[in-house]
């Protein structure tokens, strides 16, 4: 039974995803890593649209890497929770992040981040060392904002006696500074605080976001502090405290937060169990309202192709940097038109790839 559920719940995922993937026209930063960059993500996309073709070609390997993450979390979640069910909810939960969608359905350097974390993971939970030490590589040349995963696996190392987490996560973030590699800091206070904030929420949903965030703060006044733990919080924070100077790259710090769902929903079960069932009623309130509005995130993220094509391009909202130069790009090929001059680097990037070239030679 629990299978079965588990097999609808990947089935539904991976039918939405490839859905969404193939119907979701090239978004200006893919389209700017596809002609603009030589980095893995980029060599990734010119071999799928090689392969494939198409939207879903471009996204293919991210997507694959979406998917595999699911199955990583479930086999996490199996090792964290005892009642399998939990642990089936819990994945379920994840899979529902807006930002899992996103980033599984686009190009992005985030699903193959999460896909190593997920492993380091497991491997360190089964003392599966040989399988953790690969993972650590894979990290520090994939991402050079890795760092973070490295200073949260020193400190949990040194704080519960781990020597060899301790020495790991030393060694690779000595490496990284001294390869000039990391998260770039600069600029003056100019108060993204905000501006962040308000892109987690989004990310998780606002109620998922501002319970994580409680279960972080519970954990670390007076409960057990896991490896998730640190890789997660100290994310969030670095995150947080940097977006007070700068503007940060989200893709640099969520696949390390969006892991902490598992301690999140720890929490809730506990919270949960050690009460009466007549005061449980809160709880379970919560819950609903905020599976709600998770679905209702969900929904929304999947009809916006559907809408686009019902209303021709007539409605627009935050998506219209991503479709308007699509349908420029079909209107000015039905007039005849091969060519358009546009001041925005990336959405020249975006017409290129539909076939329209800039005017001037």
């Amino acid at each position: 039974m629990r299978l079965f559920v588990y097999s609808i719940v990947f089935l539904l995922y991976f039918g939405v995803a490839t859905y969404l993937a193939i119907a979701i026209p090239i978004t200006p930063n893919e389209a700017e890593l596809f002609y603009a960059s030589d980095d893995l993500v980029s060599k990734l996309m010119h071999v799928g649209d090689s392969l494939i073709g198409g939207h879903f070609g471009l996204r293919f390997f991210f997507l694959i890497a979406g998917f595999f993450s699911i199955l990583l979390f479930y086999v996490v979640a199996n090792d964290a929770f005892e009642d399998k069910k939990d642990a089936i909810f819990t994945t379920t939960i994840f899979a529902m992040l807006p930002g899992i969608i996103i980033g599984s359905i686009l190009a992005n350097i985030a699903m193959l981040v999460l896909l190593c974390v997920l492993i380091y993971i497991i491997a360190n939970y089964r003392e599966c060392y040989v399988l953790e030490i690969m993972a650590m590589i894979a990290l520090f040349l994939l991402h050079d904002a890795s760092i973070l995963f490295f200073i949260a696996i020193a400190l949990y190392g040194a704080i519960n006696k781990e020597n060899r987490t301790l020495i790991f996560g030393l060694i690779f973030t000595i490496l990284l500074i001294f390869l000039d590699r990391g998260i770039e800091i600069g600029g003056i206070p100019k108060g993204h605080f905000v501006e962040i904030f308000a892109i987690y929420a989004s990310l998780f949903s606002p109620f998922v976001f501002l319970y994580f965030i409680y279960t972080i703060y519970r954990i670390w006044l007076r409960e057990n502090k896991s490896i998730i733990w640190y890789i997660s919080s100290i994310a969030l924070f670095l995150s947080l405290l940097l977006s007070i100077r700068q503007r940060i790259t989200i893709t640099d710090f969520a696949p390390y937060v969006f892991i902490g769902i598992i301690f999140m929903m720890q929490i809730y079960y506990q919270s949960l169990r050690v009460r009466l069932p007549a005061f449980q009623v809160v709880y379970k309130r919560g819950l609903l309202v905020s599976l709600s509005i998770l679905i209702s995130s969900v929904l929304f993220i999947a009809s916006q192709p559907l809408i686009f094509s019902v209303t021709h391009g007539l409605y627009f909202n935050f998506t219209n940097k991503i479709y308007r130069p699509y349908l420029l790009s079909q209107q000015l090929k039905a007039s005849g038109k091969h060519c358009y001059d546009t001041k925005r680097i990336k959405e020249s990037y975006q017409l290129r790839y539909y076939g329209i070239g800039s005017c001037q030679k």
